[in-house]
């Protein structure tokens, strides 16, 4: 996020400790709070996912300063103890995202605290409606290069709490159609991905399989393959975001999918070795590519002898040669304008 010491001086007079830094890119949150210059236990860094917050805390030691960084589902899993919630806004997150931040931080603020969103848009009108809906007040610093800062002060203690989600529906092969709640910050928000579709169009699932869904978001695929497996089949989810791995398992019991394991984790932790007959994996490939190499060279030992590993991908020359590496073979199936990538042990 550009100039974000700049845009934070703008209205860092009305900062009062504890704080919280509600999500945001890790060099935007770590420059916060070596700009705030507040003892550790004064700070809390919020994030959703293992691996945001794990960079937080590389960048805060490489500036030299430090904070609680913890990783949470919901905003409003915290106790509503802070006087001011700084939110830096990236131009690119997602605007439903945005939205669940504003109505979520609500919650965790004390009476009279100060809601700060840090936009880097220089003319914003979308987060002035927002701050005047969700708080029934608001300022803003005039318009720079830097961006725009809102403001807003929590007078009213009533609101009630309001969750942002969709409910899509999907189906596989003929099976019957499945409901899936999705949240914004999770892959997949509101629909069904089709790279996802094209992936268990073309796997092949097997009664009684064990099945990992990896890097899960809000289960549809893990759920969708446990149906062709039948009631002996097992599958685990695995994700490091911690709204994915609520919203999984709250979609596995709603779809009354059984023999369930969910797993937060960040490095593959917590699996068994030689214990899955099918991987599935859909990463995400505008991404940084190390989350797609842990994909691809994280999961051979997983699987069982003649089990046989998915990754779904729009860029296949760049998994292929990782593919070559680890697994030594493979095939490519084109599906819906994705390739689906088939190999094993």
């Amino acid at each position: 996020m550009k100039h974000i010491e700049e845009l934070f001086a703008t209205v860092a007079r009305r900062v009062r400790p504890p704080v919280c830094i509600a999500l945001g890119p890790p060099w935007s949150v770590a420059n916060l709070v070596q700009a705030l210059q507040l003892p550790p236990s004064e700070v809390t860094c919020v994030q959703f996912d293992l691996h945001q917050s794990d960079r937080v805390r590389q960048c805060l030691a490489e500036v030299g300063t430090s904070a609680d960084v913890v990783t949470v589902a919901d905003l409003w899993d915290l106790p509503p103890r802070f006087n001011t919630i700084l939110f830096p806004a990236a131009a690119q997150s997602d605007r439903e995202l945005k939205i669940d931040v504003v109505d979520q931080g609500y919650h965790i603020l004390a009476p009279e605290g100060v809601f700060l969103t840090l936009s880097e848009y220089e003319k914003d009108s979308y987060f002035a409606k927002l701050h005047k809906r969700v708080f029934g007040n608001y300022g803003a610093t005039p318009a720079s290069r830097q961006g725009t800062a809102f403001f807003s002060t929590k007078t009213d203690t009533s609101r009630p709490r309001r969750r942002h989600e969709l409910t899509f529906h999907a189906r596989i092969k003929g099976q019957t159609s499945m409901a899936f709640v999705s949240r914004p910050g999770t892959f997949s928000y509101g629909r069904f991905d089709n790279g996802s579709r094209a992936m268990l169009e073309v796997a092949e699932i097997h009664a009684a399989d064990h099945i990992l869904d990896l890097g899960c978001g809000n289960g549809a695929v893990g759920c969708l393959a446990w149906a062709q497996a039948g009631p002996a089949g097992q599958v685990t989810f695995i994700d490091s975001n911690l709204r994915a791995i609520a919203l999984a398992e709250l979609n596995a019991r709603a779809n009354q999918i059984t023999n369930t394991r969910f797993v937060t984790s960040t490095r593959l932790q917590g699996l068994d070795k030689h214990t899955f007959d099918v991987i599935l994996a859909n990463p995400p490939y505008y991404a940084k590519s190390e989350i797609t190499r842990l994909f691809i060279e994280g999961t051979r030992d997983l699987l069982k002898p003649g089990g046989r590993y998915y990754l779904v991908t729009k860029m296949p020359t760049a998994v292929m040669p990782l593919i070559f590496e680890t697994y030594g073979d493979c095939s490519v199936i084109e599906n819906r304008g994705y390739s689906v990538v088939l190999s094993g042990v």
